[in-house]
């Protein structure tokens, strides 16, 4: 009796779900209903370029450095480098540690940028002029004199850095030449 009780039903359901089918056409879409509520402000995300820190454009004057140069003694000094300080107090031992300083030199004048990272050597003179850092200071050392001057009203060969601090996280900034200036101050969002 279960046993026929069982395809009976089944036969049932069968013949109930065999018999719906579509006659018709579509009816009419149903009005509009009300806008809901809206949902709770998120908090603000964190802003990309928060703790970066970079100088104005700077003047900078390098130094002669000379060494004695004569065998015999007669105190003959000739030039071995040039040299130049810029203070930098943000840069700590944290940033040393972790994080990251850029230095970029204006060949040009502010009108006429053209910069360039550092270590940087002249395509033209093959002249060259690198970094080194230090708590609260960044050396520039030159095979010449790469002075910031001024020509009528304009200067030129002034120096900028950027001193990015490290994250908790590992972050790669897809597609960025940390030795391109126009890509890193787009990336940073820096003023001129």
């Amino acid at each position: 009796m279960r046993k026929m009780s069982l395809y009976a039903l089944m036969l049932c359901g069968i013949i109930f779900f065999g018999a719906c089918g579509k006659d018709g056409e579509t009816g009419p879409a149903g009005a509009k209903g009300d806008t809901g509520a809206a949902g709770p402000a998120g908090t603000p995300g964190k802003d990309a370029t928060s703790g970066i820190i970079y100088s104005d454009w700077l003047d900078v004057t390098f130094t002669a450095v000379k060494e004695e140069t004569d065998d015999n003694g007669n105190g003959v000094l000739d030039t071995i480098f040039f040299g130049a300080q810029i203070e930098a107090e943000k840069i700590t031992d944290e940033i040393l540690s972790t994080g990251d300083v850029r230095v970029f030199i204006n060949t040009y004048s502010d009108a006429e940028k053209d910069i360039a990272p550092l270590p940087y050597v002249s395509p033209v003179t093959g002249a060259t002029i690198s970094p080194s850092f230090s708590t609260g200071l960044i050396t520039l050392l030159a095979n010449g004199p790469f002075n910031t001057f001024t020509d009528g009203t304009a200067k030129y060969q002034q120096y900028r850095y950027v001193i990015i601090p490290g994250g908790a996280e590992a972050r790669k900034a897809a597609g960025i030449d940390w030795n391109d200036y126009k890509q890193v101050k787009a990336y940073l969002h820096l003023k001129d």
